[in-house]
């Protein structure tokens, strides 16, 4: 549903553009909004969740779910992003998180995954490593002594090895992804007074029934100094994809904390 809104938001967003850099061009951008480069560092462990599938030749493929199938667990996915100043509407960012899942365990059914065949009782060992990251341009089409609102157009950028391994037959699957898929979306903050404030971003793409892409977050900061800022907040980030007997749908979610530079 989230993603369904997200064109009816940007539409909405194109439209009070004029009206809203009119208003707010003359007003002066919170103290801590006055920066050239903004760095951030997040701490983040997402637990993975979803469902995958893959199949060969004749074979279809069975449906398994990357926790009760394959023991996914969660692991760290620190984010560092790092943002450009262009002018007083113009930024530039970017973002890159390091990819290192792995799950381990008995499996509790039987099923086949492209070549690999397992049964009950199994060793089964999986694997997601490789990068996460975004680039992007924001152009705040809202700027006021309160915060700023912002449009974004960018891309989020995927590059990952994957393993599926039966450890007693050693039939094993392994795959490399490496694409970038461009994304839109809205970000803003909101400043309630000079030492707090909170943030809120959403961006995304669908592609109908071939899959999407869309991740949000939210955050809450406490602004030691006008250059220096603690961050709590919740982020997730939700993609899916179909091609003929393959499937993947996974999400990863969870708290994050951070501390934010500006210069």
């Amino acid at each position: 549903m989230t993603v369904r809104l997200l064109p009816g938001a940007l539409v909405l967003a194109l439209l009070l553009a004029p009206i809203a850099t009119r208003r707010g061009a003359a007003q002066e951008i919170p103290a801590a909004e006055q920066y050239h480069v903004r760095v951030e560092y997040l701490l983040w462990s997402p637990q993975p969740v979803g469902q995958l599938q893959k199949g060969v030749s004749d074979r279809e493929g069975t449906l398994i779910d990357a926790v009760a199938d394959l023991g996914m667990q969660s692991a760290a996915a620190n984010e560092l992003r790092a943002v450009l100043r262009l002018g007083a509407a113009w930024k530039l960012r970017g973002s890159w998180s390091p990819i290192d899942f792995q799950g381990e365990l008995a499996a509790p059914r039987a099923f086949s995954y492209g070549t690999a065949v397992v049964s009950a009782g199994d060793d089964v060992r999986c694997s997601i490593k490789g990068n996460y990251g975004s680039a992007e341009l924001e152009w705040d089409f809202v700027r006021q002594p309160q915060g700023f609102v912002g449009l974004l157009v960018g891309t989020r950028i995927i590059d990952v090895d994957t393993l599926l391994l039966n450890v007693g037959t050693a039939d094993r699957v392994v795959e490399t992804q490496r694409f970038p898929i461009p994304v839109l979306g809205l970000t803003g903050r909101y400043y309630l007074g000079r030492r707090f404030s909170v943030e809120g971003e959403l961006a995304g793409l669908t592609i109908g029934d071939r899959g999407h892409i869309w991740e949000w977050a939210v955050a809450g900061r406490v602004h030691v100094l006008d250059r220096f800022a603690g961050t709590v907040g919740y982020r997730k980030i939700g993609l899916a994809g179909r091609t003929n007997r393959d499937f993947l749908q996974l999400d990863l979610g969870r708290w994050t904390l951070g501390i934010e530079i500006s210069l």
